[in-house]
């Protein structure tokens, strides 16, 4: 699908990272991320910590799925039960779906928000338990009812996104209550990713379903 280019106010390029012009598949992307974290690792000057800024460089600032996918997997791994992570990753999904809304070509994120890290293992160990789940989903996901991904529907999706981010944290009060708000975020960027939209309904159907369990704890 094709952006309208407005004037960009991308992150800095880091050297030594090279993200893909594209991603085929959720397994490619989780690979992406954790070669990130061993990077890290490895480097002295990065303490064994990996940034938002780092993670958004691994997999390129123009992959619009990957980009929202990545803070959504993140809260729905382990690695999401670290108190406050969960509160960045819905600011990530808030401001990426945003800058879909109003065209923007490269993302943003402020200073504030980019240089927030965690430590690379923790996250290289919690993606790599998603890794079985991952490869089951990478077979059934395929390009279906592409209207579903594209041209209004898409800016749904990303209004989807940026409402489900703005109300995740207040889930959160609720032990495990972000996890499907997440996992709707999740199945709404693979069918970005893969212009699946089986993927696009089902992630639809998560965010039904959040609602009415919202309701239901507030009457």
């Amino acid at each position: 699908m094709r952006v309208p280019r407005t004037t960009p106010h991308p992150m800095p390029d880091r050297p030594g990272v090279a993200p893909p012009a594209a991603h085929h598949d959720l397994e490619e992307v989780i690979d992406h991320v954790i070669a990130c974290c061993v990077r890290n690792e490895a480097a002295l000057d990065r303490h064994g910590r990996v940034s938002v800024a780092d993670l958004m460089d691994a997999i390129g600032q123009r992959s619009f799925g990957p980009l929202l996918l990545v803070p959504s997997l993140i809260a729905v791994s382990p690695v999401g039960a670290i108190p406050l992570l969960p509160a960045f990753t819905s600011a990530v999904i808030v401001l990426i779906s945003g800058q879909i809304l109003v065209h923007h070509e490269h993302f943003w994120l402020p200073h504030w928000l980019a240089s927030r890290s965690m430590n690379a293992q923790k996250l290289d160990r919690g993606l790599e338990k998603l890794r079985p789940v991952v490869r089951t989903i990478d077979h059934v996901l395929r390009p279906r009812l592409p209207w579903l991904t594209g041209g209004p529907f898409f800016y749904v999706i990303a209004l989807m996104c940026l409402l489900i981010g703005l109300v995740t944290p207040i889930l959160e009060i609720v032990p495990l209550g972000g996890i499907p708000p997440n996992a709707a975020v999740v199945a709404f960027s693979l069918a970005i990713t893969a212009r699946d939209g089986v993927w696009a309904l089902l992630a639809f159907g998560f965010t039904g379903g959040t609602v009415a369990w919202l309701v239901s704890l507030l009457v």
